[in-house]
């Protein structure tokens, strides 16, 4: 087994209730069956607690005012702090850690959703790269049956490539995002005209335009999408209206090296993905136009901390499913 980890992916960890934005707070959070079975058999004061806080059909904890009912008045965890932390379920133990399940490969990485991990991600001499070690575990080949290793490795080349070509600092940083985007076009083509063995030689100086027209059509489509806080709604709406209003503003350089790393974070975690879906450009899109809206709400709100901007939309966008496969077909239209 290949376990390719985010740098300082070991080192993480939780600030509790230092946190500017908790995940006790705001999601639903599932718990896993051999936690279920655990704290049902929990006994004593606390197990009784712990047992009338659990909502057992949806197997998830309930909320008082949208916080954990495990949560206490301090930010701080009445589970962990009275039984352990062998008595978190998964989600808890696990988040804000995030892993990618590939045959025989593990990918790691820390979830822009987590305040702390934005923090360590915007260090300026942090650089976003991965560590990898590698046993002799294997999967089971019945569990990865339709797994395709050619196209796979086709996908991890060209992600290595688009990364390369996201540090490219010799290039603006929105030429970048335009030679990835058209890369994954191309990439997109030869795979639907199933000329897989072409993939490798695709040009990567290729350059498409990232109207501001396109960009502000992205940003509407964020508002048909889940949210976890309606504030979420004005920030888009505000925005789209800063840009209607100031549609020849330049983007500040001074962050690039922030969102340079955000990029590459969101190709790490999606791009490769399409070897189960066959998404490679719409994944790609994920992550060039994921960037460029987080950019383009930093502009249109200059006050507001870049690392709230940040983990805002991955809390918002990201960690919902439904809003993914929305932005999916968004991307995968244009294809059409």
């Amino acid at each position: 087994m290949i376990y390719r980890k985010q740098k300082d992916f070991d080192n993480f960890k939780c600030i509790a209730d230092k946190c500017p934005k908790s995940c006790c707070i705001g999601w639903q959070i599932m718990i896993d069956e051999d936690s279920l079975d655990k704290y049902a058999a929990t006994s004593g004061d606390f197990g009784h607690r712990l047992k009338s806080s659990i909502n057992y059909e949806e197997g998830s904890f309930l909320q008082n005012n949208t916080r954990c009912s495990m949560l206490n008045k301090t930010g701080l965890c009445d589970l962990q702090s009275t039984l352990g932390e062998s008595y978190l379920c998964n989600t808890c133990r696990k988040y804000p850690r995030h892993v990618e399940e590939f045959q025989d490969i593990r990918e790691y990485s820390l979830s822009l959703s987590c305040p702390e991990a934005v923090r360590m991600l915007m260090v300026p001499d942090y650089s976003f790269s991965f560590e990898e070690t590698e046993d002799d575990v294997f999967d089971d080949p019945e569990e990865f049956e339709d797994f395709d290793f050619l196209l796979f490795d086709k996908l991890e080349y060209a992600r290595d490539k688009m990364i390369e070509l996201a540090k490219d600092s010799s290039l603006p940083f929105s030429e970048r995002l335009e030679r990835i985007r058209s890369s994954a076009f191309a990439l997109q083509n030869l795979y639907d005209e199933g000329e897989i063995f072409e993939m490798d030689n695709i040009s990567y100086e290729d350059e498409s335009t990232i109207s501001l027209e396109y960009a502000m059509s992205g940003l509407s489509t964020l508002l048909e999408l889940e949210v976890l806080e309606e504030s979420w709604h004005e920030t888009i709406r505000e925005t789209i209206s800063y840009w209607n209003t100031n549609p020849a503003k330049q983007f500040s350089e001074d962050a690039t090296f922030v969102f340079e790393k955000i990029l590459i974070s969101l190709l790490f975690n999606y791009f490769c993905g399409a070897v189960y879906d066959g998404q490679i450009y719409a994944r790609a899109m994920i992550a060039i136009m994921s960037t460029q809206w987080i950019m383009m709400i930093q502009a249109a709100h200059p006050n507001m901390d870049l690392a709230q901007n940040i983990y805002l939309y991955s809390r918002e966008v990201e960690h919902s499913d439904t809003n993914v496969n929305t932005l999916i077909s968004y991307f995968e239209q244009e294809l059409d």
